[in-house]
């Protein structure tokens, strides 16, 4: 039996359906990736048991499991933090698909898991960038003159 990385987002509203959208769009279909999503006027404990009950799912296949929540101290990494302290589970927070498609690819590589979340994060760090197209075609307008 191989193990692996079980990676399970937890967002507000459709945060964590689009963020699996696209990063399946990027990288294919993927084996234990899920979407937790809190919507509006749910019923908190109901969320807290459908997180539960997804990590317990997986914890016989899985060696580890990252939540990757949507924002720090919003409530799905509260429920994260509060529900599962004695599993398997690191929380990162500020999740982006540039985060998430770095793990996909390298989650069952020779990497541990804290080399590749340390270099999840630092990837996800330099991926954003502002661009004033004001700016960026400056250059070109001068040269057409």
């Amino acid at each position: 039996m191989s193990f692996m990385i079980g990676i399970l987002i937890c967002g507000h509203g459709h945060f964590a359906r689009g963020l699996i959208e696209a990063a399946e769009m990027l990288c294919g279909p993927q084996a234990y990736l899920q979407g937790l999503d809190y919507e509006l006027n749910e019923d908190i404990d109901v969320y807290r048991r459908n997180l539960l009950a997804q990590i317990e799912a997986w914890e016989p296949q899985t060696e580890e499991i990252l939540c990757l929540c949507d924002m720090q101290g919003g409530f799905p990494m509260e429920a994260c933090l509060t529900e599962l302290p004695l599993k398997k589970v690191k929380i990162i927070t500020e999740t982006t698909l540039t985060l998430l498609t770095y793990l996909l690819v390298r989650r069952n590589g020779s990497q541990d898991s804290h080399q590749m979340i340390d270099n999840a994060v630092r990837e996800a760090r330099e991926a954003i960038y502002v661009i004033d197209p004001q700016i960026l075609f400056a250059d070109q307008e001068g040269e057409a003159s």
